[in-house]
């Protein structure tokens, strides 16, 4: 602290410019009237623990308290903080009487004259999905992120059921879909890192991400196949999945899970790219109808056998080099 006379000084000031007595500073700090005139006249310091308070009485920061002296760049934060917080309050203001200024008429003319709900709706979860971009992340302090990506989704999924409902189609399920799988591919892996997710999730993030989209791929292909194909189109497209997750699943297996060297965690992604290669195509076509066609071709000029034994000699040159690098490192 500085000198007592000049921290005497200061207190007197601001107890001042508070416009407080001695006695109305001693009532709130629950000290004697005497010991606040004897801080003013340097004759004494404050006990430690009345620090806070002081400062709360004065409307002070600890740091000025400390120094006598008044934190000019802590006061420019402090003006700069509240007028921001008066521009968004001013913004938020204005959007709303904005979303008003369309609500208002438009119930008028597509409720109240037209009849017409659903065409009302669309606009409504319209301006829902505007204000989830343009004020949640101003009204929200903690977990913006999470908050504004989960109120965006919810009023894009609203305004396709509403355009759904008022053009009687049966394809918002689809939809509903599609954007929850866009949803996984894209966020999911921010999302899961998120404090308030991460603590349940643990060291697991890659694999619940690996997970959704994964049952999210097969509900958008089932519901895609049965609503605008056959039973023998389902057939097809979980087969087609299934083949697909197969080497989807062990290379996100080698290069996540096994404890083994960068040479041997390649080798492994190709020979078993190379397996699947060969193998994918029969195994295939022994679950599918006998009338469908699946295959698995590289180009006219290559074959899958040839380009399989390609990979596969990468393999096993990429497996040689990882046993002279663990060599190298004993």
């Amino acid at each position: 602290m500085q000198d007592k006379i000049t921290f005497g000084k200061f207190i007197k000031s601001k107890r001042n410019e508070a416009g407080i007595s001695q006695k109305a500073l001693a009532e709130k700090l629950y000290v004697t009237e005497s010991a606040v005139s004897k801080w003013e006249r340097g004759l004494s310091y404050p006990d430690i623990t009345m620090i806070s308070p002081i400062c709360s009485a004065l409307n002070i920061s600890e740091h000025e308290l400390c120094t006598a002296s008044v934190d000019e760049n802590q006061r420019k934060i402090e003006k700069l903080a509240e007028k921001y917080k008066k521009f968004i309050a001013v913004y938020n203001i204005i959007i709303a009487l904005g979303y008003l200024s369309a609500i208002i008429p438009c119930f008028i003319i597509f409720v109240i004259k037209q009849h017409n709900v659903s065409q009302f709706f669309i606009l409504l979860t319209s301006l829902m999905m505007s204000a989830s971009l343009l004020n949640v992340p101003t009204l929200i302090e903690k977990n913006k992120g999470l908050i504004t990506l989960g109120s965006f989704y919810i009023s894009l999924n609203l305004l396709l059921l509403s355009g759904s409902i008022y053009s009687h189609g049966d394809w918002f399920l689809m939809a509903f879909l599609s954007v929850t799988l866009g949803f996984c591919v894209v966020f999911l892996p921010f999302v899961v890192r998120c404090d308030f997710i991460s603590r349940y999730v643990g060291k697991n993030k890659a694999l619940v991400c690996m997970s959704a989209d994964s049952l999210m791929i097969l509900a958008v292909v089932a519901c895609g196949t049965l609503t605008y194909g056959t039973t023998e189109s389902l057939i097809t497209g979980i087969t087609a999945c299934a083949c697909v997750f197969v080497l989807a699943w062990g290379i996100f297996a080698v290069t996540r899970y096994a404890k083994i060297n960068i040479f041997f965690k390649s080798s492994a992604v190709l020979a078993m790219i190379s397996v699947w290669m060969f193998s994918a195509e029969k195994i295939a076509l022994f679950f599918l109808p006998s009338n469908v066609d699946f295959s698995i071709t590289i180009s006219n000029d290559i074959s899958t056998a040839k380009f399989c034994a390609i990979v596969a000699g990468i393999s096993v040159i990429l497996a040689s080099a990882g046993f002279v690098f663990r060599h190298l490192r004993r």
